[in-house]
Parts: structure tokens; C-alpha cells; sequence
């Protein structure tokens, strides 16, 4: 008849079935969204410097056909492109086609150019007049030396060489941003739901099993398994919310502006963005606990039902934090989310620590009641 009673000193499955990542809700808010405005901005960037610079190249093109044979006039427009477009690689963070300096990059930055550094044509204009203007046809000299040194010491002999594909340059630089700000995205992702996961486990079991040797020990095992499994959770949301999280927004700004006449505040956004994000991880956490019960052999009602209900506790903890965001706006959303976080910590240390006193107590009880009583005859 008492199988059914619950220990007061064992864990319960609770902390196992709380979807930790709900606290750093804000945190992975920010994190994710950030993400994607990060690389919409490096995407515009480029849209607009390679659209202006091809529009530019082309136009010199033009004006290149219709010149007189013979007609070099247009070389110095070629070297002036081939330094615009070497700003712009270097203004989207590559280091550029010549082996600059930190100082001469930023030279390039401020100025457009390097004080003393020359603009030389791969192919000599005097042999390929057509690639006078031609950006591609352009590379850099450091020095007026270093030039005279690619015309073999005559500035008369002519040159021959391979292209350089700018175009190419620029489209590379933005990929390799854009693939490390993505990676970076990912990476914060799990460490956030690393250090969340790894606090809760190992604060709740440390409260559980005392401060001493093997306590830390259990506390530290416990809390790096809840570190790696919300780690991984919260990656594979941030892959979600990655994907269509813009899309959502988007969607959420186009009917504000249809429906009432207006745009969506900072604010208003902020909390879109939370809303998407927390509803999606609520379902990707409540879908691997009801996986994760049934392979440990529990039972479909029983997983469902747990599943459920740390849904339910996720959203709640989700619109709080929204509510908060709408009225106090700024970090309030993050705030309140941690401090549920610390609450809950608080919350399960106490509650540990005054269940062990208790077992002390009925122990010591129990113990007072099973001495014999000694009865001493009187004379």
C-alpha cells in the first residue's frame, strides 16, 4: 500500500522534465535574432557596394568601346575602380588583393587609397587597350619601385598576367562572414543553454546531497548532463527559429501595417521574436522529453502526460516574460525569465535542505522512541 509514496530524500524526475532553456528565453532571443539581422546587414552591404561597383564598371566598359583605336585615356578610370573595389573588400573585412598593413588598410579605409602605392594593368593597356578600364586588370604596387619591378625595370616593356576576379573577392569575403557570424549564432546557442542547464542540475543536486566531496561530485555529473542535453536543445532551436523566424516577423509587420495602419515598434518586435522562439522550443523540448521517457520505458500516457505539462509550464514562463517585455520593455523580458530561473533555484535548495531536516528529525524521533524503559524497583 505504499508503493505509491513519494521519498522525501530521492530526486524526483522534476528537474528532468523542466525545459531549462525557458530561463534564458531573453538570452536566446537576442542570440538568435541578432543572428539574422547580423546577416541581412552583411547581405545588403554587399547587395549594394556590388551593385554600384558593377554599375560603375560597366559604364567605364561603355565608354572604353567607344574610344579611337589607340586611345588609352581611360586607364587612370580602371586604376581608380580597382582601388574602389579594393576599399570595398577591405570595408567588408578582407584583408585585400596586396599584402597590406593594418596601417594601410586603414589608409584604404579613410582615403580610398595608400599614399605612394601605384595602380599597375596586369595586361599592358598598350597591348589590350580594351582592358584599360577593366577593375579585374588592375593590381596594387606599395611603391613606385615595387612597380618598376613588375615591368621588368622599363616601364615600356609590357606585361602579361592572369585576371583578377574582384567580383569573386567580394562575394567570397561576404560568405566567409556571413558563414562565421551563422557559426557564432550556433555556438552562443549552446553555450547559453550549456551554462543554463549545467547551473539548475548542479545547484538542485548539490542542495540535495550536501555540500561535501561526493556531493559536488554528484552535483557536477548531474549538471553537466543537463548542461549537454539543453546545449543540444537549444541548437536544434536555434536551427528552427533560424530558418523561419524572420519569416514569422515579416509576416507578423506585414499584417500590423494592413490590418491597423501601423509598423511594429523595437519593442513589439522584441517580444515577436520571443514569442517565436520560446513556442518553438516549448514544442522541440516537450516532443524529446515524451521520446526520451518512452525509451527509458515509461509508459505513452504517463510520457505524454509529463510532456504536456512542462508545455504548459514553458509557455507560461514564456508569457510572463513577454507580458514583462510589453510593459517595461528593454532587458525585462530577460530579467524576469532569470530571476524565475533563480527563484526556482532558491526554491529547490530550500526545499532539499528543509526535507533533509525533517528526515533528521523523524530519524532522531524514532530513535528516542525505540530505547527500552528501565524501571527501578523501590525498596
Amino acid at each position: 500500500m505504499f508503493t505509491n509514496r513519494r521519498s522525501i530524500t530521492k530526486a524526483t524526475h522534476g528537474s528532468n522534465t523542466f525545459n531549462h532553456n525557458m530561463l534564458g528565453i531573453g538570452l536566446h532571443s537576442s542570440n538568435t535574432f541578432g543572428t539574422i539581422q547580423t546577416t541581412n546587414g552583411y547581405n545588403d552591404q554587399f547587395e549594394n557596394i556590388f551593385s554600384d561597383l558593377n554599375a560603375r564598371r560597366q559604364l567605364l566598359q561603355d565608354k572604353v568601346s567607344q574610344l579611337p583605336n589607340g586611345n588609352t585615356s581611360l586607364r587612370n578610370d580602371g586604376v581608380g575602380l580597382g582601388w574602389r573595389y579594393e576599399q570595398a573588400e577591405i570595408e567588408m573585412g578582407g584583408k585585400g588583393s596586396t599584402n597590406w598593413s593594418d596601417a594601410q588598410r586603414q589608409e584604404i579605409l579613410n582615403n580610398g587609397k595608400v599614399r605612394g602605392a601605384e595602380g599597375h594593368h596586369i595586361n599592358s593597356v598598350k597591348n589590350h587597350p580594351d582592358q584599360q578600364a577593366n577593375p579585374d586588370n588592375i593590381e596594387f604596387a606599395k611603391d613606385r619601385n615595387e612597380h618598376l619591378q613588375k615591368h621588368g625595370g622599363d616601364f615600356r616593356n609590357p606585361t602579361e598576367g592572369d585576371l583578377i576576379d574582384r567580383n569573386g573577392r567580394l562575394e567570397e569575403v561576404n560568405r566567409q562572414r556571413v558563414i562565421k557570424n551563422e557559426l557564432t549564432g550556433i555556438g552562443l546557442a549552446a553555450a547559453i543553454g550549456l551554462g543554463v542547464g549545467f547551473t539548475i542540475g548542479f545547484v538542485t543536486t548539490l542542495a540535495q546531497k550536501g555540500i561535501a566531496i561526493d556531493g559536488v561530485k554528484a552535483a557536477m555529473g548531474v549538471g553537466l548532463r543537463a548542461g549537454l542535453e539543453s546545449s543540444m536543445l537549444a541548437t536544434i532551436n536555434h536551427v528552427i527559429v533560424r530558418g523561419i523566424g524572420e519569416t514569422i516577423t515579416q509576416s507578423l509587420s506585414q499584417f500590423a501595417i494592413q490590418q491597423y495602419g501601423f509598423t511594429l515598434t523595437e519593442n513589439l518586435i522584441k517580444m515577436c521574436n520571443m514569442a517565436t522562439i520560446g513556442i518553438v522550443g516549448s514544442i522541440v523540448f516537450s516532443t524529446w522529453l515524451f521520446v526520451k521517457l518512452r525509451w527509458k520505458g515509461h509508459s505513452s500516457r504517463f510520457a505524454f502526460a509529463s510532456a504536456v505539462k512542462s508545455l504548459g509550464t514553458s509557455l507560461a514562463i514564456l508569457f510572463i516574460s513577454i507580458i514583462a517585455q510589453g510593459v517595461w520593455g528593454g532587458y525585462a523580458g530577460l530579467i524576469v525569465s532569470l530571476s524565475i530561473g533563480l527563484s526556482m533555484v532558491i526554491f529547490q535548495y530550500v526545499k532539499h535542505n528543509l526535507n533533509h531536516k525533517l528526515l533528521d528529525n523523524i530519524t532522531n524521533y524514532s530513535i528516542e522512541k525505540s530505547r527500552p524503559i528501565l524501571f527501578i524497583k523501590e525498596k
